[in-house]
């Protein structure tokens, strides 16, 4: 959950997948206006997922970071990882995975040479669109 086509708000998705123009400032932008208009109640009504909009909001907000990172620093390899429903205290254990399996592709990123692909998004071990 939380990737780009999990946003609602049409005007914030065309902010965070134009890849040519998206900056820091840009994503700074949508996070402002979500929190203006999660201040005024008006969520809704301004086309923000109306079911775990912050955590929605918060993970897009994070992917597009990672894009602009690795544009940012093309030597180093940046990306965003989706570790899968793991079982820890958040979900109350509700998880299917292990603690231990879901490091597993954290860990496999982590390790990849800086050549390899950077600026993605894996769901697991997966490369997943934004």
């Amino acid at each position: 959950m939380g990737k780009l086509q999990n946003l609602s708000n049409e005007w914030a998705k065309k902010i965070l997948s134009d890849d040519e123009s998206l900056t820091e400032e840009k994503i700074d932008e949508v996070l402002n206006q979500f929190l203006k208009d999660f201040k005024e109640g008006s969520l809704e009504t301004k086309g923000w997922p109306p079911s775990f909009s912050a955590y929605i909001v918060s993970k897009a907000a994070l992917n597009a970071y990672t894009r602009v990172l690795a544009k940012k620093y093309p030597s180093l390899c940046i990306n965003a990882v989706c570790p899968g429903y793991v079982k820890t205290d958040i979900n109350f254990n509700l998880g299917h995975l292990s603690v231990d399996e879901g490091a597993e592709s954290a860990v496999r990123l982590a390790l990849l040479p800086n050549a390899n692909q950077s600026g993605l998004f894996f769901d697991r071990s997966n490369v997943s669109p934004f």
